[in-house]
């Protein structure tokens, strides 16, 4: 009997361990998307067991948390925040510094999935969010698609008004056919969201005129939803066309293989049947 439930301790400590046990919780601050934090002890006892190191450390002033990878050459660092004495880490973080950090050579990194993405740096593999408390990586996945499409590899503007708060700029829901399979991430930006943020400063968020169209967006039901401010869309056939098209509207739809190379993230470029869509209903 002993024995028995030995065994079942082992196998329910190795259980916890492969579940997806950090949910993220909100961020108590106005202007960012939430849930955005994820508690540090939590992560902690999640990813300690499989050799990842960590090291609370400042700066320039910040405070931060260094995550070092087995058989990386160099550390991850996340900000810290505190709430209610418990510390908590910054989510989109890790999406960024791993656009940022040269983690040696022959590396694999690869981010899948929205609500539960499953995160593979070397060796370590790992799933974040519960089903009850998700993450939402809109923010992360938008760095990437920035820095691939506009080469900007500053992080975008986190505690000011975002372009998808803005009510106007999501006017219009399209839907395509995919298929690919659930959790495959594409994105689409308009020249116009380009040419606003090529000039927008770190600290400020975009000024657009008129409403731009970016939507970073998950595949379900093998169908991709498209949130864009006009009832119809035309699409570019390849990256360059895109950046010297005339027209501010055109649109790039890129889908993402979760794969980042050398710091970037791994694409392809996408274009509906005849290069065009047609809103499935809009807001008044």
């Amino acid at each position: 009997m002993q024995k028995g439930l030995v065994g079942a301790g082992i196998l329910g400590v190795l259980t916890s361990l492969a579940q997806p046990n950090v949910g993220s919780v909100p961020w108590a601050i106005g202007g960012v998307q939430e849930p955005a934090l994820l508690r540090v002890g939590e992560l902690r006892r999640l990813l300690e067991p499989r050799g990842v190191r960590f090291n609370e450390t400042g700066i320039l002033g910040r405070y931060l948390l260094e995550v070092r990878f087995p058989q990386t050459t160099n550390g991850l660092y996340l900000r810290m925040v505190s709430q209610n004495e418990v510390s908590y880490v910054v989510f989109d973080d890790l999406f960024i510094n791993l656009a940022q950090v040269d983690l040696g050579i022959g590396t694999a990194v690869r981010v899948v999935g929205w609500a539960s993405p499953t995160i593979t740096i070397g060796p370590t593999t790992f799933t974040l969010g519960t089903l009850k408390n998700p993450v939402n990586p809109y923010l992360g996945y938008m760095y990437l698609v920035r820095k691939l499409l506009i080469d900007r590899s500053d992080a975008p503007p986190y505690l000011a008004k975002l372009l998808d708060e803005d009510p106007k700029a999501r006017r219009c829901l399209h839907e395509l056919k995919v298929n690919d399979p659930p959790g495959t991430i594409y994105a689409v930006a308009s020249k116009a969201w380009a040419e606003a943020n090529l000039k927008a400063p770190y600290d400020h968020p975009p000024d657009f005129p008129i409403p731009a169209a970016f939507h970073v967006g998950v595949v379900q039901n093998g169908r991709i939803r498209l949130l864009l401010p006009a009832e119809k869309a035309s699409y570019a056939r390849d990256l360059e066309g895109w950046k010297k098209s005339r027209e501010r509207e055109t649109l790039i739809l890129i889908r993402l293989s979760g794969w980042l190379r050398e710091q970037n993230a791994e694409y392809q470029i996408v274009r509906p049947p005849q290069g065009r869509s047609q809103a499935v209903r809009c807001q008044p």
